[in-house]
């Protein structure tokens, strides 16, 4: 008996140390290494009768698998959750569950179900003072918030966990936090500080050796590289983020960076490669079926077929954004999608209609403090606006988010690379 006993403490032990192993390959990226890792452990634990500690080393195993597996887009890994949810005495481990099945439903496009259930787990982790759990939820309620186009939510939301990782630090948390801080920094206009976020988050995962997310961060500069026209900069980027990616098997981000290729390669000028790369990362987005990568995929190439005069396929693309962006309420996508139909009824030649539909997207816009996509749609509005004295202050509006967007900038290189670019120079003349 007692012989048995040993045993099976021994068998625990390794249980638990391969769940310590297993989130530690989560945190360096290495996410199929944490699955097998987390298998290997919940595999050793079939043996072992059911106590308190046993279970508690499976359901850590289980949360451990079903992070790393939703990291890949797995978001059958709610699964993996659910069990927890259900069976757990662990109130902690409950409320973890909860947050892992709020990434799966936001991974997905279930925006509305995710932010439900990102709620309840925060209320229930701040009862029982689990602030790593809390860090958690405030990460994914965030990064919800952006996809949704709330970014003032998101900013907040994201702060409050960055606040908490100085008085409880997590390097692979605080990059996590950072990361998305700075795509919601972006979409506000605070370049700058959309900036110092992603070299600081860039920091942390170069720390960790966390290749996926070193990836992604480099994938988020060079986008806000493209948006400032600096496009050498920004192919630079996503030429080294496309290696690291592809070499770390993280497909979720290669097909980002693929879709930013092509549009790097688009604004060049380059239009055949663009079109390749863009084509691509449509593809392989919806057989992946991350609803975020799959917007920004249609968006992209929907732009670019309308700059090539390919006005029908653009309006295919832009009809179906408009679909997705409805069905998961996100006003950032809906306004995506309408700006780009304004667009194609001015190439048509239907003036009106590209007034109602760009006004249309200049209300979701407002709700939105996105700088670029202000300026852009207001640009747009003073060529579709028949009244002149009307046009012309759609005009000074498109101007003065441009130099409010200059102004943010400490690098005078980078701003005059902006200021240079000719649709930038168009907006600024036509408003003198």
């Amino acid at each position: 008996m007692n012989s048995r006993i040993q045993d099976q403490g021994l068998t625990l032990d390794q249980a638990a140390q391969a769940c310590r192993e297993a989130h530690a390959a989560l945190i360096s990226g290495r996410y199929r290494e944490a699955i097998d890792l987390a298998e290997e452990g919940l595999d050793l634990l079939e043996s072992i009768p059911p106590s308190e500690r046993r279970d508690h080393i499976r359901y850590s195993l289980l949360l451990e698998r079903g992070r790393a597996r939703a990291m890949l887009g797995e978001y059958a890994a709610v699964s993996d959750f659910q069990i927890v949810r259900q069976e757990a005495a662990d109130p902690l481990q409950r409320s973890e569950a909860l947050v892992g099945i709020a990434d799966c439903y936001a991974g997905t496009g279930d925006y509305l179900a995710a932010e439900e259930v990102y709620l309840q787990a925060l209320e229930e982790a701040e009862g029982e003072n689990g602030i790593a759990c809390c860090i958690r939820g405030w990460i994914g309620l965030g990064t919800l918030y952006w996809k949704q186009g709330r970014v003032d939510e998101a900013i907040e939301t994201l702060t409050q966990a960055r606040d908490a990782l100085q008085r409880q630090p997590d390097v692979y948390e605080m990059g996590r936090t950072l990361i998305n801080l700075g795509i919601a920094y972006t979409y506000s206009g605070r370049l700058d500080q959309a900036l110092q976020a992603y070299e600081d988050a860039l920091d942390c995962f170069r720390t960790l050796q966390d290749a996926h997310r070193t990836a992604a961060v480099l994938d988020n500069l060079g986008e806000l590289y493209q948006e400032l026209f600096d496009l050498e900069t920004a192919l630079r980027y996503h030429e080294e983020a496309r290696t690291i990616a592809s070499t770390a098997n993280a497909e979720r981000i290669e097909i980002d960076v693929t879709r930013n290729l092509g549009v790097d390669l688009l604004l060049l000028g380059r239009y055949s490669e663009a079109m390749s790369y863009l084509e691509e990362a449509l593809a392989r987005a919806r057989a992946l079926g991350d609803k975020d990568v799959v917007l920004q995929a249609l968006y992209s190439l929907a732009d670019a077929l309308l700059r090539q005069g390919q006005v029908e396929q653009a309006a295919a693309l832009a009809a179906e954004l408009e679909a997705e962006a409805r069905a998961i309420q996100s006003e950032l996508h809906l306004a995506r999608a309408r700006f780009i139909q304004g667009r194609i009824y001015l190439a048509r030649g239907d003036r009106a209609a590209a007034h109602t539909v760009l006004q249309e997207a200049l209300t979701s816009a407002h709700a939105l403090p996105s700088r670029t996509l202000l300026w852009q749609l207001h640009a747009v509005l003073g060529r579709a606006t028949d009244d002149p004295q009307i046009a012309d202050l759609h005009r000074q509006i498109a101007a003065d988010f441009i130099r409010e967007t200059v102004e943010t900038l400490p690098d005078p290189r980078l701003r005059r690379c902006f200021l240079n670019q000719p649709e930038v120079q168009a907006v600024l003349q036509e408003s003198i």
